[in-house]
């Protein structure tokens, strides 16, 4: 499989983790809310899983465009738009 789709792949599968946990600190499903916290849960998630790719890819991927376009851009417009539906519908 193409080092791209392994990566962009690993990301979307996290944001969906990630916005799950956000939208869980968002509603109160563990006792507090807090929007900002929910927030900084995504990107310490999208940083280790950052570390992981580099690890897969090893120097295939190298570059901040591309990891830009491979790995950030995947997750956070994953991120954002499973965050809302399971904010607006949980």
């Amino acid at each position: 499989m193409d080092t791209t789709i392994k990566v962009t792949s690993i990301h979307i599968v996290a944001a969906l983790i990630a916005a799950l946990l956000s939208a869980g600190l968002t509603i109160g499903w563990f006792g507090f809310k807090n929007d900002i916290f929910a927030f900084f849960i995504a990107a310490i998630i999208l940083y280790f899983v950052g570390q992981f790719s580099q690890k897969i890819a090893g120097d295939e991927i190298s570059g901040f465009s591309q990891w830009l376009w491979d790995g950030i851009s995947p997750f956070f417009f994953t991120w954002v738009i499973a965050y809302t539906l399971f904010v607006m519908y949980l």
